[in-house]
């Protein structure tokens, strides 16, 4: 199959996108599952309650809505992975974007092999859905899986003209610069600007490497920090978070097989993105 036959819409056009019972926004964050939508969510959540002089507990449960209605100068910014994408299998998925039309979208990438192997480790030890297989199985399930996320690409990658402005960044972008690549965001969502000093308080705040994140995650509020088992790290929303992990949980063979279907399946443009840690440098200590 050729990267850009990938993209061709079906013939028959299926269900459109659109919202299930979620808040509605003018900016909507989305993304595959496990690519770091939950870190930039603690990111931006912070980096305005820092610029703004909003106390953190107004955003319950990390719902940046909650900001806008106390603040009118903060537009409504809502999390979701779009289309329920973990449970579908690529042909499910729907080419029809015309919810977003009026609304700017952010769409979060992350290294495919990354994101599934974070996947893997969400589907078997969440207890709401586990998962029995293997993680060599995990890489071919039909749903939610290797060659779902690369389809959800490319419909994003066609698709990215419709809504009223679209901003692709990544896990990679944010852990290399944190602050910069959180300004950038920051900037497309139309917040006004947040100085400096907002800013590495927002990273230092999303260090999920920092004993502090855990007693956060302990707080008031923050469920969407928490591990779904008590004491296990790999159970949790944001895991280690280490950019090429996937090499400790790949065997050569399986990172063989995600490398071949990204370059079969995955349009040019986005292909760097899909297999980031290759070519990915650590930021220097400051």
């Amino acid at each position: 199959m050729s990267p850009f036959s990938a993209v061709s819409a079906p013939s028959a056009v299926p269900r459109t996108t659109a919202g299930t019972g979620e808040a509605d926004g003018d900016v909507h964050v989305i993304s595959f599952p496990k690519c770091g939508r939950t870190w930039l969510r603690v990111l931006m959540a912070k980096a305005i309650s820092e610029a703004r002089g909003l106390p953190m507990e107004i955003c319950r449960d990390l719902e940046l809505t909650e900001f806008s209605a106390v603040d009118s100068a903060v537009p409504r910014i809502v999390f979701r992975h779009d289309d329920r994408v973990g449970r579908r299998t690529p042909e499910q998925l729907s080419w029809d974007k015309s919810f977003y039309r009026d609304r700017k979208v952010v769409l979060v990438l992350r290294d495919v092999r990354d994101t599934v192997v974070s996947c893997y480790f969400q589907r078997s030890r969440r207890k709401d859905n586990p998962y029995s297989g293997g993680l060599g199985m995990f890489l071919t399930e039909p749903e939610g899986s290797v060659r779902t996320c690369l389809t959800f690409w490319n419909i994003w990658h066609a698709r990215q003209d419709v809504p009223a402005a679209f901003l692709r960044t990544s896990y990679e972008r944010l852990a290399a610069d944190t602050a910069g690549e959180l300004a950038r965001v920051l900037r497309f969502c139309g917040l006004p600007p947040a100085g400096a000093e907002a800013l590495r308080t927002a990273a230092d705040f999303g260090d999920f490497a920092s004993p502090r994140t855990m007693e956060r995650a302990d707080a008031p509020g923050a469920e969407r920090l928490r591990p779904a088992v008590p004491g296990d790290p790999e159970s949790s929303r944001t895991r280690h978070g280490v950019v090429g992990g996937f090499r400790d949980h790949l065997t050569r063979e399986q990172t063989g097989h995600v490398n071949g279907l990204v370059r079969r399946r995955l349009v040019l443009p986005w292909q760097e993105a899909a297999l980031a840690a290759d070519h990915w440098r650590p930021p220097r200590a400051r």
